[in-house]
């Protein structure tokens, strides 16, 4: 139940954030260069049904790439961990004044927050591995240790927003009502797919 209610959810937000960030950009600000747009686009293709999403989360920074499918995933990465951070924090918060729906959804709301913010603690040596891929340094075994590594702990990071909304589905209906469990959910489904692509693009890269 907990995962089809976030699937629903995930492809609601996949759309309207889509939209959000096409009309949001300055009239101001130079277009980019038709190469740049095309190389975006092969490069969110490795997103599978996020591609969309990634394009227009990514477009205001195209011609920054320069060709290379390490810097989308630096620049889609950064994005991600700098919500994460954001998350944790706002968990932080709301675990200080409890989520006033009972023991098991404090204890719901205790975990969650431990378990984003221990993911944020690895956000700089996330972003140091894809620097590393970017410099292109050492042997191919080098490579792809970094590339495994920063794959493993996005997933981990993942995989721990998913277990954050079935913690709180597991303490009861109270604590998925409330509030502050509508917010937390709320906040999980949110930054899962900045995750999911950012995964994505960096276990695409190649040596």
């Amino acid at each position: 139940m907990a995962m089809a209610t976030i699937s629903l959810q995930l492809f609601f937000l996949l759309a309207a954030t889509a939209a959000f960030v096409a009309t949001s950009r300055s009239p101001m600000a130079p277009a980019p260069s038709s190469s740049a747009i095309s190389f975006l686009r092969a490069s969110c293709a490795a997103t599978n049904d996020a591609a969309d999403f990634c394009y227009n989360l990514l477009l205001p920074y195209a011609d920054t790439f320069n060709g290379s499918l390490a810097r989308v995933a630096r620049a889609a990465s950064a994005i991600a961990e700098a919500r994460q951070h954001d998350f944790a924090d706002e968990l932080a918060r709301l675990k200080l004044r409890g989520a006033g729906a009972g023991k098991l959804a404090d204890m719901a709301l205790t975990d969650c927050s431990n378990e984003v913010s221990t993911s944020d603690m690895f956000s700089n040596e996330i972003l140091g591995h894809i620097d590393n891929l970017i410099a292109h340094q050492g042997s191919q075994k080098d490579f792809d240790s970094q590339k495994i590594s920063a794959v493993e702990f996005m997933t981990s990071a993942e995989s721990g927003l998913t277990q954050c909304v079935d913690w709180f589905h597991g303490a009861g209906e109270a604590a998925v009502s409330s509030p502050v469990g509508k917010e937390v959910i709320d906040g999980c489904t949110t930054l899962s797919p900045y995750l999911h692509i950012s995964h994505m693009l960096v276990d695409a890269v190649k040596f």
